[in-house]
């Protein structure tokens, strides 16, 4: 599968320094001939951010436990020490074990501030979470809005430009797709939207083809998140047999033409193969809008009707989950 991730090197441990890194393999390189292909793949590593320091995502318990620490005694490996043996390192070991605890003792009061301001920090990280997720919400439904209404937009979310392994927090009902799903599977996944649940794919070395049906979407996806993406029209729908044993479709089903769904389902009957397994989401109202004010979506689904419809066509083992993110989980199995 190829995919923006494998262009991507994170690296966490604060003791890297990636300045001299980056000299080491300019030094290695000028020493040993290289073609040019290999050249375009160094070209495109990312170092994020580029410091000294590495990447390192903020840690409450590590820096808690790095206030706490105090100063310790050096290990006398530097050949500058050598010359300290016997009773004087003994004493100086001791002195400066002492001066850590009377350092710890004394500043009793420094140390309750440092944990009310950390606690503070963590509380505004949580809210900082929470607002960028709303705002998510609320963007994503602005740009379906303007598509609907033919109006050009290039969209430009948050999630796109943050760095590819940054957490974030999934619905419940993203969540329970997500877990249903293994690094050895072979996945389809059907209308993507814009393609974030594809970067969580890529978080959980999952190996998927994606299909989309709109072509802003295809373009956005392809740059911003992964080339295994093809373009088809409502006519096709699918892609040629075989198909993956695992099909997804992570986006609300109540956003797609009913023709457009009925003639899915049955292309999913004609040209998967027994033992395929399909988990789908649908929820008949928006559930990005606070508002009492609800768009009227473009399909309504009726569960027993819906239960029925699938049954017909040859499925079986039909299970609906509720999440409490408004969202009904659709599985069966062909």
């Amino acid at each position: 599968m190829e995919d923006r991730s494998s262009d991507i090197i994170e690296i966490k441990d604060s003791s890297v320094n990636v300045r001299e890194l980056m000299e080491e393999i300019e030094s290695r390189l000028a020493r040993k001939p290289v073609s040019k292909e290999e050249l375009d793949r160094l070209s495109r590593w990312k170092f994020s951010p580029q410091s000294p320091e590495g990447y390192r995502e903020f840690d409450a318990a590590e820096t808690a436990h790095l206030f706490e620490k105090g100063i310790s005694p050096p290990k006398f490996t530097n050949p500058r020490f050598k010359y300290i043996r016997g009773p004087i390192r003994w004493a100086f070991i001791k002195l400066i074990e002492l001066y850590s605890f009377l350092d710890k003792k004394l500043s009793e009061n420094r140390t309750r501030a440092f944990y009310s301001v950390l606690n503070e920090l963590i509380l505004l990280r949580g809210d900082h979470e929470k607002l960028k997720r709303k705002f998510e919400k609320f963007y994503n439904e602005f740009v379906e809005l303007n598509y609907s209404l033919k109006r050009e937009i290039h969209p430009d979310f948050v999630w796109s430009n943050e760095f590819l392994y940054e957490e974030e927090t999934l619905e419940e009902s993203e969540t329970i797709i997500l877990s249903r799903l293994n690094p050895g599977d072979s996945v389809l996944a059907i209308n993507p939207e814009w393609g974030k649940f594809l970067k969580q794919l890529l978080k959980a070395q999952i190996e998927f083809k994606a299909v989309v049906w709109n072509s802003a979407q295809y373009s956005y996806i392809k740059e911003q998140v992964t080339n295994s993406i093809q373009l088809l029209s409502f006519e096709d729908l699918l892609p040629a047999p075989p198909l993956p044993t695992k099909i997804v479709s992570h986006s609300n089903l109540c956003l797609l033409p009913n023709w457009v769904l009925e003639k899915l389902f049955k292309n999913l009957a004609a040209k998967t193969s027994p033992g395929t397994e399909f988990i789908f989401r649908y929820s008949n109202y928006s559930n990005r809008l606070v508002s009492p004010f609800q768009p009227v979506l473009l399909t309504q689904i009726g569960e027993s009707a819906l239960r029925e419809f699938i049954h017909k066509l040859g499925f079986k083992n039909i299970v609906e989950t509720k999440s409490s993110d408004g969202f009904v989980i659709l599985s069966f199995r062909k």
